[in-house]
């Protein structure tokens, strides 16, 4: 059925794709607040509608249609990041306020840009007009207050940066870095996706299939740094649109940079609500943050990508950006 009311699509969004079907997901009043996607869509299973014996489903190419009856936001700023360098606490920063809509990592806008990674007779082409269409979907004005969107992706998204860079021509792009070594020692105490071989398709980072076979896994997070660290020099050199961010700066300001950047003008409620939630951990509210200790003993393989974070750190400071 192409033909579809504002009123069917309110609150709904799709999940997730099954061949050439979507299934969608009914997100009724939620605010996007948790840390990450999953947990909102884990929330939304509550809800009466998801509830039912059966899926909702529709062909995939419903979305590029019924998306043009969306009353949605376009996105302010994309957020990327080389992982466990602020975009966690950045976003929960940023959904304190209720004029803003922050989807962050969310599972669909992943599966649509790896999908032609995972079947090679999906175009490109088609896979961005779906995650064109679903973007609006999932930055529907609820309230009629929303002002702003920010999307947070997945580390490994900045190798999608031309896609995304063509879908957003005129978006500022922020790039959040942080010295490898701590990113790593982050990771040794609770890996990501992306530091173990074959949870992401190799061939994204520029990788072998005999790079699955290594079993340092401290070695193969600093040679998937690498390829991050890479893709932000070359995306500096290249993007006038973009603002650099380096951890080492402390929240505040980076906090306030971003403001800056996408014209928020924060209120001393918000401000007071910032300064609360900056004492607990980004991924789990209710612990108190602690900081990591840097190793200094750093191990020869880590050499090359420390290089290229001090590179762009210099970049950062010479480079006139959009903040």
């Amino acid at each position: 059925m192409s033909s579809i009311s504002p009123g069917m699509l309110k609150n709904w969004v799709p999940l997730k794709m099954e061949e050439s079907l979507v299934e969608w997901l009914y997100t009724g009043d939620k605010t996007f607040t948790e840390p990450f996607f999953n947990d909102t869509i884990l929330a939304c299973r509550n809800f009466e509608e998801n509830f039912k014996p059966y899926k909702v489903v529709s062909i995939a190419d419903m979305m590029n249609e019924w998306c043009g009856e969306i009353n949605s936001l376009d996105p302010s700023a994309i957020i990327f990041h080389v992982s466990r360098c602020g975009s966690t606490l950045l976003s929960q920063l940023l959904s304190l306020d209720e004029k803003h809509i922050v989807l962050s990592e969310v599972p669909f806008f992943d599966e649509l840009l790896r999908l032609p990674y995972k079947k090679d007779t999906i175009d490109i082409k088609i896979a961005d007009n779906y995650l064109r269409a679903a973007i609006k979907f999932y930055a529907q004005k609820r309230s009629g207050k929303e002002t702003h969107l920010f999307i947070k992706t997945d580390s490994w998204h900045l190798h999608f940066y031309k896609r995304l860079r063509n879908l957003f021509p005129s978006v500022p792009f922020i790039l959040l870095y942080r010295n490898p070594a701590e990113v790593i020692l982050s990771h040794q105490k609770q890996r990501g996706m992306q530091s173990v071989p074959g949870l992401i398709e190799p061939a994204i980072f520029g990788f072998s299939k005999r790079c699955l076979e290594e079993t340092n896994l401290d070695l193969y997070i600093a040679n998937v740094l690498e390829t991050y660290f890479e893709k932000m020099v070359e995306i500096s050199i290249l993007d006038p649109l973009i603002l650099l961010i380096n951890y080492e700066e402390g929240i505040n300001s980076m906090m306030k940079k971003i403001c800056h950047c996408t014209g928020i003008d924060l209120t001393a409620k918000t401000k007071k609500q910032f300064e609360e939630r900056i004492r607990f951990d980004a991924k789990h509210s209710q612990q108190l943050f602690t900081k990591d200790h840097r190793n200094h003993n750093l191990p020869d393989f880590l050499l090359p990508v420390i290089e290229l974070y001090k590179n762009l750190d210099e970049m950062s400071s010479n480079k006139h950006s959009i903040a």
